[in-house]
Protein backbone atom coordinates (compact mmCIF):
# COMPACT_ATOMS: atom_id res chain seq x y z
CA UNK A 1 0.00 0.00 0.00
CA UNK A 2 2.62 2.13 0.94
CA UNK A 3 4.77 1.71 -2.95
CA UNK A 4 1.25 2.40 -4.43
CA UNK A 5 0.72 5.67 -2.68
CA UNK A 6 4.07 6.40 -3.97
CA UNK A 7 3.19 5.71 -7.80
CA UNK A 8 1.36 8.84 -8.72
CA UNK A 9 -1.18 7.00 -11.81
CA UNK A 10 -2.23 10.90 -12.38
CA UNK A 11 0.48 12.27 -15.08
CA UNK A 12 0.60 9.17 -17.04
CA UNK A 13 -3.40 9.10 -17.17
CA UNK A 14 -3.59 13.04 -18.44
CA UNK A 15 -1.11 12.02 -21.22
CA UNK A 16 -3.14 8.78 -22.01
CA UNK A 17 -6.57 10.44 -22.09
CA UNK A 18 -6.24 14.22 -22.50
CA UNK A 19 -3.04 14.00 -24.81
CA UNK A 20 -1.69 16.74 -22.49
CA UNK A 21 1.35 17.01 -20.09
CA UNK A 22 -0.23 17.30 -16.46
CA UNK A 23 2.05 19.78 -15.29
CA UNK A 24 0.36 22.57 -18.51
CA UNK A 25 -3.07 22.94 -16.46
CA UNK A 26 -2.43 26.27 -14.99
CA UNK A 27 0.37 27.84 -13.16
CA UNK A 28 1.25 27.80 -9.31
CA UNK A 29 -2.42 26.14 -8.78
CA UNK A 30 -3.31 23.27 -8.18
CA UNK A 31 -3.67 20.26 -11.03
CA UNK A 32 -6.86 19.11 -9.30
CA UNK A 33 -8.51 22.56 -9.56
CA UNK A 34 -6.68 23.81 -12.89
CA UNK A 35 -7.81 20.65 -14.39
CA UNK A 36 -11.44 21.14 -13.79
CA UNK A 37 -11.17 24.78 -14.98
CA UNK A 38 -10.58 23.64 -18.10
CA UNK A 39 -12.09 20.24 -18.88
CA UNK A 40 -14.51 19.96 -16.16
CA UNK A 41 -15.68 16.99 -14.76
CA UNK A 42 -15.12 14.96 -17.47
CA UNK A 43 -11.39 15.82 -17.07
CA UNK A 44 -11.44 15.19 -13.79
CA UNK A 45 -13.06 11.92 -14.02
CA UNK A 46 -10.40 10.51 -17.13
CA UNK A 47 -7.09 11.62 -15.18
CA UNK A 48 -8.06 11.16 -11.38
CA UNK A 49 -10.51 7.73 -12.39
CA UNK A 50 -7.42 5.06 -12.52
CA UNK A 51 -5.92 6.32 -8.97
CA UNK A 52 -8.79 6.20 -7.38
CA UNK A 53 -9.25 2.90 -8.61
CA UNK A 54 -5.28 2.09 -7.45
CA UNK A 55 -6.52 3.38 -4.08
CA UNK A 56 -9.71 1.22 -3.62
CA UNK A 57 -7.57 -1.75 -4.78
CA UNK A 58 -4.90 -1.21 -2.31
CA UNK A 59 -7.28 -0.62 0.50
CA UNK A 60 -9.46 -3.65 -0.40
CA UNK A 61 -6.00 -5.82 -0.73
CA UNK A 62 -5.39 -5.26 2.77
CA UNK A 63 -8.72 -5.88 4.06
CA UNK A 64 -8.64 -9.43 2.40
CA UNK A 65 -5.00 -10.03 3.23
CA UNK A 66 -5.85 -9.89 7.10
CA UNK A 67 -9.34 -11.65 6.72
CA UNK A 68 -7.38 -14.88 6.68
CA UNK A 69 -6.95 -13.99 10.40
CA UNK A 70 -10.17 -12.47 11.19
CA UNK A 71 -9.17 -8.65 11.01
CA UNK A 72 -10.42 -7.64 7.64
CA UNK A 73 -11.11 -3.98 9.22
CA UNK A 74 -7.86 -3.93 10.92
CA UNK A 75 -6.59 -4.88 6.93
CA UNK A 76 -8.38 -2.39 5.57
CA UNK A 77 -7.41 0.79 8.15
CA UNK A 78 -3.90 -0.43 8.10
CA UNK A 79 -3.61 -0.60 4.32
CA UNK A 80 -5.45 3.21 4.14
CA UNK A 81 -2.65 4.23 6.60
CA UNK A 82 0.17 3.14 4.73
CA UNK A 83 -1.61 4.62 1.51
CA UNK A 84 -1.49 7.58 3.02
CA UNK A 85 2.48 7.59 4.12
CA UNK A 86 3.44 6.48 0.49
CA UNK A 87 0.57 9.62 -0.68
CA UNK A 88 2.10 12.45 1.60
CA UNK A 89 5.73 11.33 1.95
CA UNK A 90 6.79 9.00 -1.27
CA UNK A 91 10.17 7.89 -0.90
CA UNK A 92 10.48 7.55 -4.58
CA UNK A 93 10.22 11.49 -4.82
CA UNK A 94 12.25 12.44 -2.30
CA UNK A 95 9.40 12.40 0.40
CA UNK A 96 7.53 15.82 -0.76
CA UNK A 97 4.12 14.61 -2.04
CA UNK A 98 0.59 15.62 -2.78
CA UNK A 99 -1.76 16.64 -0.69
CA UNK A 100 -3.63 13.49 -0.36
CA UNK A 101 -7.24 14.62 -1.27
CA UNK A 102 -8.30 11.88 -3.11
CA UNK A 103 -6.12 9.49 -0.59
CA UNK A 104 -7.94 10.41 1.97
CA UNK A 105 -11.77 10.50 0.49
CA UNK A 106 -11.50 6.80 -1.48
CA UNK A 107 -9.46 4.91 1.09
CA UNK A 108 -11.51 6.17 4.07
CA UNK A 109 -14.64 5.03 2.40
CA UNK A 110 -12.96 1.98 1.23
CA UNK A 111 -11.48 1.10 4.92
CA UNK A 112 -15.11 2.01 6.47
CA UNK A 113 -17.52 2.99 4.55
CA UNK A 114 -19.89 4.73 7.38
CA UNK A 115 -16.81 6.35 8.87
CA UNK A 116 -15.80 7.29 5.68
CA UNK A 117 -19.05 8.33 4.15
CA UNK A 118 -19.17 10.73 7.19
CA UNK A 119 -15.43 12.12 6.96
CA UNK A 120 -16.39 12.66 2.34
CA UNK A 121 -19.51 14.89 4.10
CA UNK A 122 -17.13 16.63 6.31
CA UNK A 123 -14.63 17.50 3.67
CA UNK A 124 -17.83 18.83 0.98
CA UNK A 125 -19.26 20.43 3.69
CA UNK A 126 -15.82 22.31 5.28
CA UNK A 127 -14.96 23.14 1.27
CA UNK A 128 -18.17 24.65 0.84
CA UNK A 129 -18.36 27.06 3.74
CA UNK A 130 -14.38 27.66 3.45
CA UNK A 131 -12.96 26.79 0.42
CA UNK A 132 -9.65 25.87 1.81
CA UNK A 133 -8.44 22.25 0.68
CA UNK A 134 -5.96 22.16 3.26
CA UNK A 135 -8.55 23.18 6.70
CA UNK A 136 -11.20 20.88 4.82
CA UNK A 137 -9.07 17.31 4.38
CA UNK A 138 -7.55 18.03 8.53
CA UNK A 139 -11.24 18.51 9.28
CA UNK A 140 -12.44 15.48 7.26
CA UNK A 141 -9.76 13.18 9.13
CA UNK A 142 -10.86 14.51 12.51
CA UNK A 143 -14.15 13.27 11.41
CA UNK A 144 -12.66 10.03 10.05
CA UNK A 145 -11.24 9.37 13.51
CA UNK A 146 -14.70 9.94 15.13
CA UNK A 147 -16.69 7.56 12.51
CA UNK A 148 -14.39 4.70 13.13
CA UNK A 149 -14.51 4.92 16.88
CA UNK A 150 -18.43 4.94 16.66
CA UNK A 151 -18.60 2.42 13.88
CA UNK A 152 -15.50 0.47 14.08
CA UNK A 153 -15.62 -2.93 16.04
CA UNK A 154 -11.63 -3.19 17.18
CA UNK A 155 -9.41 -0.37 19.07
CA UNK A 156 -6.72 -1.11 16.27
CA UNK A 157 -8.67 0.65 13.70
CA UNK A 158 -9.57 4.04 15.98
CA UNK A 159 -5.45 3.80 16.44
CA UNK A 160 -5.01 3.73 12.76
CA UNK A 161 -7.22 5.84 11.95
CA UNK A 162 -5.41 8.47 14.40
CA UNK A 163 -2.02 7.96 12.72
CA UNK A 164 -4.32 8.57 9.43
CA UNK A 165 -4.92 12.22 10.64
CA UNK A 166 -1.63 12.82 11.62
CA UNK A 167 -0.26 12.09 8.48
CA UNK A 168 -2.63 14.30 7.19
CA UNK A 169 -2.24 17.31 9.60
CA UNK A 170 1.55 17.15 9.06
CA UNK A 171 1.13 17.17 5.01
CA UNK A 172 -0.75 20.25 5.08
CA UNK A 173 0.33 21.77 8.36
CA UNK A 174 2.24 24.31 6.53
CA UNK A 175 -0.94 25.46 4.63
CA UNK A 176 -3.10 25.38 8.15
CA UNK A 177 -0.56 28.30 9.36
CA UNK A 178 -0.79 30.42 6.10
CA UNK A 179 -4.83 30.24 6.31
CA UNK A 180 -4.06 31.31 9.94
CA UNK A 181 -2.10 34.23 8.08
CA UNK A 182 -4.72 34.68 5.61
CA UNK A 183 -2.38 33.93 2.79
CA UNK A 184 -3.54 30.54 1.72
CA UNK A 185 -5.42 30.84 -1.40
CA UNK A 186 -9.19 29.78 -1.61
CA UNK A 187 -10.44 27.20 -4.04
CA UNK A 188 -11.46 28.63 -7.32
CA UNK A 189 -13.31 27.44 -10.19
CA UNK A 190 -13.18 30.30 -12.10
CA UNK A 191 -11.25 30.37 -15.13
CA UNK A 192 -7.94 32.19 -14.91
CA UNK A 193 -7.77 35.17 -17.17
CA UNK A 194 -5.07 37.33 -15.97
CA UNK A 195 -2.45 36.03 -18.59
CA UNK A 196 -4.60 38.38 -20.73
CA UNK A 197 -3.39 41.76 -19.04
CA UNK A 198 0.22 39.94 -19.43
CA UNK A 199 3.01 42.11 -21.17
CA UNK A 200 5.20 40.37 -23.75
Amino acid sequence: AYFLGCADTSPASCERFLHRDLRSFGRGKSALEAIYRETGPRGIAAVYGPEALKIALAVTAGGLLLSIKGFAPAGRMLAFFCLLMGTAFPATRGFRGSRCIMALCVGALCADPRAGAFAVIVFAAALALTRYVSLSCVLAAAADILGTWVFADLKICVTLSLFSALVILARHGGHIVRIIRHTEPRLSTKKDLSYKFDED
